[in-house]
Formats: C-alpha cells, sequence, structure tokens
C-alpha cells in the first residue's frame, strides 16, 4: 500500500538512499531531452519549441492517472498523502511566487532542478543562475522580517484542486486531462505559427 514512506512500509532512511538513484536517473533524462540548455527551456516563451510543455503535462497526467489506478486497484491511499504531505497554501504570496518564479525562468532560462543539470554538464550560464538562486534564497532569508507576514498571509490550509472546486477527485482529473490534450493541440499551433521566427 503506497505511499510507501507515509504507510511505514520503508523508513525515512531507505527513502533517501532511493531519492538518489532516481535523482540521477531523472537528471539523465533532463539532459537526454535537452533541458540542460537554456536555449531549448525559454523557446516556449518564444513558441518554437514547446517540448517543455509536453514534457511537463504528460508527466503530470501519467503521475495523476497512475495514482488514481493504483488507488481504486487498493494500492494507494490518498488520504495518507493528502493529510502527511500535502503543503498549505497561501494564495497571494504563491500567486506572486509563481510570477517571480517565471519571470527568472524567462530571464535566466532555468529553473532550480534543470539548472543543476546543466552546471553537471559544465554549462556555464547554469552555474551563474545557480550562484543568483544561493544569493536570492538569502535576501529572502535576511528579509523575513520585512515580508514574513506576506509569505504567510492567505491561508487556505491543505487543501487540493478539488476540494478547493467543491467536484470530486475524478472529475478534477478529467478536467486536467482535458486541459492537457487541449494543450498539446495549441501547443502544436504555436509552434507552426511562430511569431519570432517571422
Amino acid at each position: 500500500m503506497g505511499p510507501l514512506l507515509y504507510t511505514g512500509a520503508i523508513s525515512y532512511e531507505t527513502s533517501l538512499w532511493l531519492a538518489f538513484p532516481i535523482g540521477l536517473m531523472f537528471g539523465f533524462v533532463l539532459e537526454k531531452a535537452g533541458f540542460g540548455d537554456s536555449r531549448n527551456l525559454t523557446s516556449i516563451f518564444y513558441f518554437r519549441d514547446m517540448r517543455v510543455l509536453r514534457v511537463m503535462f504528460s508527466a503530470l497526467v501519467t503521475a495523476m492517472i497512475g495514482l488514481i489506478a493504483l488507488s481504486y486497484a487498493g494500492l494507494f491511499d490518498y488520504s495518507v498523502l493528502v493529510e502527511e504531505s500535502l503543503m498549505k497554501s497561501y494564495f497571494w504570496p504563491q500567486l506572486v511566487g509563481g510570477v517571480i518564479f517565471g519571470l527568472g525562468f524567462v530571464i535566466g532560462g532555468y529553473c532550480p532542478g534543470t539548472a543543476i543539470v546543466g552546471a553537471a554538464s559544465g554549462k556555464i550560464d547554469s552555474i551563474v543562475f545557480l550562484l543568483g538562486m544561493v544569493v536570492g534564497i538569502w535576501v529572502f532569508a535576511f528579509g523575513w522580517p520585512i515580508w514574513g507576514w506576506f509569505y504567510k498571509s492567505s491561508d487556505i490550509g491543505r487543501i487540493t484542486l478539488w476540494q478547493y472546486f467543491g467536484t470530486s477527485r475524478d472529475a478534477m482529473a478529467l478536467a486536467i486531462l482535458v486541459m492537457a490534450l487541449c494543450a498539446f493541440v495549441l501547443a502544436k499551433l504555436g509552434e507552426k505559427w511562430a511569431p519570432y521566427d517571422k
């Protein structure tokens, strides 16, 4: 019965040991997919190459359908996942944080994970990005007395999308699946449009 860690099937120490080879494999796949190169990552913002959208949405939908299927088979307990690992949501801080993250992505060309992959491949721009990220973390930490109140504001608790919108888990999963399929179609049209190549 999963999740393995929260149901006691494996220990916390075992989960850390498992995370290491999984992380290596994940980084290897990212590099082979071209996600260790900032040019490939930022192409999505210019409608030149939408592989980031396809890969991320495919991963999300695959994991979502897989967990739902496992829950119906009695091999996964969703309630344990929600109660044990779901982080609290803070609406406005996370909205602002998402905008800042997006700006950092389009300007720097990386997110934290892909920057590490780029650095492992010897890309100088990813190393500079990681250094900037560390500086940003320190600035945030030292500035906590100034903006800490905002970080903890608009607390809506531990809540899932289906709870927030007042629907069932399966109905929300279907909506996300439809959204992903529509995104794939629009991504293909965007690549054909390629406004920045004209």
